[in-house]
């Protein structure tokens, strides 16, 4: 916090959060959102106060206490959020100089809280022991803590007592996994075949069936388990077609068979949603359990287990990390106890924890634990882990759903009515269906080539659009020129008409299609969004004059700055200036053009005039130095050994 920001007083019961200084300041706020309680109880705490009244213990979902704060708005927590991300304003070295690191993948990783951190500190470091014991402090209060961390969890997802909550620390990946080695459906891979061809029976073999979207987590482990995979197709608006898995489920070699359909709640390339209760609802109609991987969109919408009605879910996916503040947490498994299928055997991982005792002379007289989420938590669990997720679910119920989503669908309209119109910018996905602001998109580049689509640029010359941009080399002008930090492989093989002979041909990964991805917080300021928008624009009509700026690795697919290059076209020119080039000015606002209800005011105590400034010099240095490249740049020298007809990029 800079030395001209306003102070603010934090009352002890943490409850209200009192502004001292006027509000037409740039104020990056000091307050903390409510404790949560299961924080509170513990930390209170003493000595000969080894444990509390169990019986007045409150149901998990009111854990945490109220986030009613009165005269405190939504945008106002978006100030006091934006001023806990750990590096929210640090800066990076790039070829173009010094850049505020902005950053725009949130569908990758949440960033991390001071807030978070620091309840870390003071509350857990301090008094960290294992849990495997109630007859020590620092035994008692861990197992304690952990234990209403999981139950807050738990209570946020919407589970009860026929649900169990599992971490699992590999995010879903893991998850999924866990899953499977419940239901007894994975094996080593050197075992897998010959369990499927000499031990079980085609009835016996469990039918999977998933959607056209899903990420690796949720294909390749359960293509690599004993179940049969069933893929699923799109329908006409480029969701899940239900009909298709309708026809599926009533097919006659599924007949007799276990099923289970899993499914994205939402893409992480495309940002559209799926309708979980209406494929709920189909998959249990024909006797199959409703598995959703919520990756992607659980930072940001209010999940609802309900395991046992119709359009309810049997288990759901969760990667805290993704969250704000969820960065080191463990992924989350939560599951109908219908689908656990190890109750009669040990459980899937044993170890410590999971067993009440151990007979030293014959294994099967050990006794393990009946209560799934004690025997399947084998080994020292992740404390801090479970803690931090805990605190990653307090804040996204601070911020409240329904603010999350009126913030999201209007970047989404903002996004769409700046982007759509321009010709060399190709969204991916239907943008009239409901979707989280996650945008996949391609580049197109321009050249004279009159065999390409004719249109005209800005500068109202008749151009023919080419190749998009590699998606890599994307990457590299948003961070060098901007310094934001975006996704830059993802692949768009199943969004775009390519054939299956060139999906399938020899072709490195390196030099098949893919798309730039962006994603947009919903706590983001306006002039932030604005900013990555302008960026973007920026590409779109000057990205391919820097081609020649940088090398192109044929082997790796990595994208390098060249000084050299940039010294015999620049000259001496200071590359991280626009004073150097005489700069016009640029269409940079710094107020996003939407139609919100925010006023000024509130923006401007958001992002600071400073921070605003930086963003105008970095566009006006990026145009400038533009200017001065080609406008069309020389084709680059393609290896004799490389096909240029695989090439789906211009380079």
């Amino acid at each position: 916090m800079s030395d001209s920001d306003s102070p603010i007083v934090v009352i002890p019961n943490r409850k209200l959060i009192t502004k001292l200084a006027s509000s037409d300041t740039n104020n990056d706020w000091n307050a903390i959102p409510p404790s949560p309680e299961f924080i509170n109880s513990v930390s209170g705490i003493g000595e000969g106060e080894h444990s509390g009244n169990e019986d007045e213990e409150r149901p998990a979902e009111f854990m945490f206490e109220s986030v009613n704060i009165n005269g405190i708005d939504c945008e106002e927590k978006c100030l006091w959020l934006r001023s806990q991300i750990i590096g929210g304003d640090v800066e990076i070295a790039t070829p173009f100089g010094k850049r505020r690191l902005t950053y725009a993948d949130q569908t990758a990783s949440g960033r991390c809280l001071q807030y978070v951190e620091n309840f870390i500190a003071e509350n857990v470091l301090p008094y960290y022991g294992n849990t495997h014991t109630e007859d020590s402090f620092v035994g008692h209060r861990m197992t304690k803590m952990v234990s209403k961390a999981a139950k807050y969890v738990k209570g946020c997802l919407g589970g009860g007592p026929e649900d169990a909550i599992l971490f699992c620390g590999t995010g879903t990946t893991g998850a999924i996994k866990k899953l499977q080695e419940m239901m007894g459906i994975t094996v080593p891979s050197t075992l897998r075949s010959r369990v499927i061809e000499d031990l079980l029976r085609p009835e016996e073999r469990w039918v999977v069936f998933v959607g056209p979207y899903e990420h690796h987590s949720n294909l390749l482990s359960w293509r690599e388990s004993l179940a049969d995979v069933v893929e699923i197709g799109t329908d006409k608006d480029g969701l899940i077609d239900v009909n298709m898995l309708r026809r599926e489920l009533q097919s006659r070699k599924h007949l007799n068979r276990p099923m289970l359909g899993s499914f994205s709640a939402c893409s992480n390339v495309t940002g559209i949603c799926t309708d979980t209760r209406a494929i709920a609802r189909v998959l249990h109609e024909h006797g199959a359990f409703a598995c959703f991987d919520f990756a992607a969109s659980g930072p940001y919408v209010k999940i609802d287990l309900r395991s046992g009605e119709l359009e309810g879910h049997d288990a759901l996916f969760l990667s805290p990390h993704k969250f704000v503040g969820g960065p080191g947490t463990p992924g989350i498994l939560l599951m109908s106890k219908a689908l656990y299928k190890l109750r009669s055997a040990p459980p899937s991982t044993c170890g410590g924890g999971t067993v009440r005792f151990v007979n030293g002379f014959d294994e099967k007289d050990t006794l393990y634990f009946h209560d799934i989420e004690e025997r399947e938590d084998a080994g020292t669990p992740g404390i801090i882990q479970k803690i931090r997720a805990a605190l990653a679910f307090s804040v996204k119920e601070y911020m409240g759903y329904q603010f999350i989503e009126a913030r999201e669908k209007l970047w989404l309209q903002c996004a769409f009515r700046r982007l759509l119109p321009n010709p060399n910018i190709r969204i991916l996905g239907d943008t009239s269906v409901m979707r989280h602001p996650i945008l996949s998109f391609l580049i197109h580049t321009t050249s004279l080539d009159d065999d390409q689509e004719p249109h005209r640029d800005q500068e109202e010359e008749v151009v023919m659009k080419d190749k998009p941009l590699n998606c890599r080399f994307i990457a590299k002008l948003l961070n060098d020129l901007f310094g934001i930090q975006a996704r830059g492989v993802v692949p768009v093989l199943a969004l775009m008409p390519i054939t299956y002979s060139t999906s399938t041909g020899n072709i490195p990964p390196h030099y098949a299609l893919q798309s730039r991805r962006i994603s947009f917080a919903y706590y983001m300021s306006n002039a932030e969004f604005e900013f990555i928008l302008a960026a973007i624009e920026f590409i779109a009509q000057y990205g391919q004059r820097f081609l020649p700026l940088y090398h192109f690795n044929w082997k790796t697919g990595d994208w390098t700055f060249r000084k050299s290059a940039a010294k015999n076209i620049l000259g001496d020119q200071e590359l991280g200036s626009a004073r150097a080039f005489g700069a016009p000015p640029a269409g940079f606002s710094g107020n996003c053009d939407c139609s919100s209800k925010t006023s000024n005011k509130q923006i401007k105590s958001g992002t600071s005039w400073n921070v605003e400034l930086k963003y105008m010099t970095y566009l006006e240095t990026a145009q400038c130095i533009a200017q001065s490249l080609p406008k069309f740049p020389p084709r680059r020298h393609v290896p004799k050994e490389i096909d240029p007809g695989l090439l789906l990029f211009k380079i």
